[in-house]
């Protein structure tokens, strides 16, 4: 059976072509957008976070500190055990209060240093496991806010629905 030849003069009703590209930059611009709204913080792997049906995200990480229920860390290091949190009678955790003092003034020379003001509060995001006591839990928001960081936002799992 032979092929019947190709008239080069016969129109062709769309083009392939067109809608190829316009097809390419919706992906792209789809990718880019999911992209962007990706999680700011991961999860600590042993953390059950508690539910929220908010969906405001902080703006911008500085300064994570995770309080499970062995540690207290604070960017991964640990500093304290949780066991010595909840047993202290005074609220600033004194090891946690030095290292986030010492970040504080790190962050304070580098906002110097790139000509932004030095003396607004530090951001700081904190992981807490749901089932640690609230001893614990105000006592590391206390110490937070003793060294500098007044704005603390928590980590938490979103529930479906939610409000801004």
């Amino acid at each position: 059976m032979a092929r019947k030849p190709r008239k080069y003069g016969e129109d062709v009703p769309f083009s392939l072509t067109s809608m190829m590209d316009m097809m390419t930059i919706i992906l792209v611009f789809m990718i880019k957008n999911i992209d962007a709204e990706g999680q700011l913080v991961t999860q600590a792997e042993n953390l059950i976070l508690p539910v929220s049906t908010s969906r405001v995200q902080p703006k911008e990480v500085s300064l994570t500190v995770i309080v499970d229920n062995n540690y207290v860390l604070v960017d991964n290091g640990k500093v304290i055990t949780t066991e010595e949190v909840l047993k202290q009678e005074d609220l600033l955790v004194a090891s946690m209060d030095s290292v986030l003092k010492e970040r504080r003034q790190t962050e304070q020379e580098h906002a110097l240093k790139m000509g932004l003001p030095a003396d607004e509060p530090g951001n700081i995001i904190v992981q807490i496991d749901k089932n640690i006591p609230y001893d614990a839990m105000y006592k590391v928001m206390a110490t937070c806010g003793f060294a500098g960081y007044t704005n603390i936002a928590f980590a938490v799992s979103m529930k479906n629905g939610g409000e801004e």
